[in-house]
C-alpha cells in the first residue's frame, strides 16, 4: 500500500469544503455596497486612497473589491502594484490563503523588478508556513514555503525580511525530515524495507543537519538486520557512531548489533560443540 494513497482518501472533500466554506465567508463579509458607477468617475488616486481608508477600517472585503476595480478601470496606473500588494495582504488577514497566495504570486509575476517583490515572496513563504501540517499530512503547503523563503534568500541576501525567512527554513526542513522519517516507519511496519530505505536514504543525505537524521540512520539498521544484510547494517552503524556518537539512537544501533552478533557466534559455537565426536576411552 503507498503511504500517500492511504493518507488522501478524503482529501478532495475536505477541500471543497473549505473552498465552499471560504467563499460564504467572503460573499457574507460584502455586506457594504459600492458605487461602481460614481467609482468610473474618479482617478486611479481617488480611488486607491478610498481602499486603503476600507483596509485600515479593518473592512478588507471592501478594500479587496476596490483595488480590483481600481486595476479594471485604471489598468495602465502606477498604483496596481500596491493595490495587488494589498489585496493580498487583506485576503492573507482573513485567512483566506489561496487567495492572498494567488495576489502575491500575481504581482511577483507582473512585477518583477518591483522594489516590493522581497516582501511578496516573504508573504508566500509566510502563509505556507502558517499552514504547514502535521508529519502524518501530505507536506504541500511546507515545501512550497521551504521554495519560496529559499528563492527570497538567494534573490535577495541583504533584504530585512532574510533573517526571519531563515529562521523558518531551519523549522521547515526539521518538518520534512520529520515527515520522511514518519512514512518511512510506516513502510518498515508493513515489511517495505526498500521503500522505507528511500525515504531514510533521503533523510541521511539532504536533512542530515536536522534532529531526525540519527533516527533515520538507526532505522536504516533496523531495516538493513530485518533484510539479514549485515554488512550494510554494520556500515550505517558506523556513520551514525561516527556523527551522533553520544545520542540515544547510536546506542540502540549498538545495542542492536551487539545482540545479534552475539546471538550469531553463540548459534555458531553450538554449531561446533554438537558437530564435535567425543574420543572413546582407550584400553590397555
Amino acid at each position: 500500500m503507498c503511504y500517500d494513497d492511504y493518507c488522501s482518501m478524503n482529501v478532495c472533500v475536505v477541500m471543497k469544503n473549505v473552498l465552499l466554506l471560504a467563499t460564504a465567508i467572503l460573499l457574507a463579509g460584502c455586506a457594504k455596497d459600492i458605487d461602481l458607477e460614481v467609482m468610473k468617475k474618479q482617478s486611479a488616486e481617488t480611488i486607491f486612497a478610498s481602499g486603503q481608508k476600507e483596509m485600515k477600517a479593518g473592512n478588507h472585503n471592501v478594500a479587496v473589491k476596490i483595488f480590483e476595480e481600481l486595476e479594471r478601470l485604471h489598468p495602465y496606473s502606477r498604483l496596481n502594484a500596491d493595490a495587488q500588494l494589498n489585496a493580498g495582504q487583506c485576503h492573507y488577514t482573513k485567512k483566506r490563503y489561496d487567495e492572498a497566495a494567488a495576489a502575491f504570486a500575481v504581482f511577483v509575476k507582473t512585477y518583477p523588478t518591483n522594489e516590493k517583490v522581497p516582501y511578496a515572496l516573504y508573504m508566500l513563504g509566510k502563509l505556507y508556513y502558517e499552514q504547514m501540517p502535521i508529519v502524518s499530512r501530505d507536506q504541500e503547503q511546507t515545501v512550497l514555503a521551504l521554495d519560496y523563503f529559499n528563492e527570497l534568500c538567494e534573490r535577495y541576501p541583504d533584504s530585512k525580511y532574510v533573517e526571519d525567512a531563515r529562521r523558518k527554513i531551519a523549522e521547515l526542513r526539521q518538518h520534512v525530515a520529520g515527515r520522511e522519517v514518519y512514512v518511512a516507519m510506516f513502510y518498515q511496519a508493513h515489511n517495505n524495507y526498500a521503500a522505507a530505505i528511500g525515504r531514510l536514504n533521503t533523510v541521511v543525505e539532504l536533512y542530515r543537519d536536522t534532529e531526525h537524521a540519527p533516527e533515520a540512520l538507526h532505522r536504516l539498521v533496523e531495516c538493513y538486520v530485518a533484510m539479514g544484510a549485515r554488512e550494510e547494517a554494520v556500515k550505517v552503524n558506523k556513520l551514525l557512531q561516527s556523527r551522533h556518537p553520544e545520542t540515544s539512537w547510536a546506542g540502540h544501533s549498538r545495542s542492536l548489533l551487539g545482540m545479534k552478533i552475539l546471538g550469531s557466534r553463540q548459534q555458531q559455537n553450538n554449531s561446533a560443540k554438537s558437530k564435535a565426536k567425543p574420543k572413546k576411552a582407550t584400553t590397555r
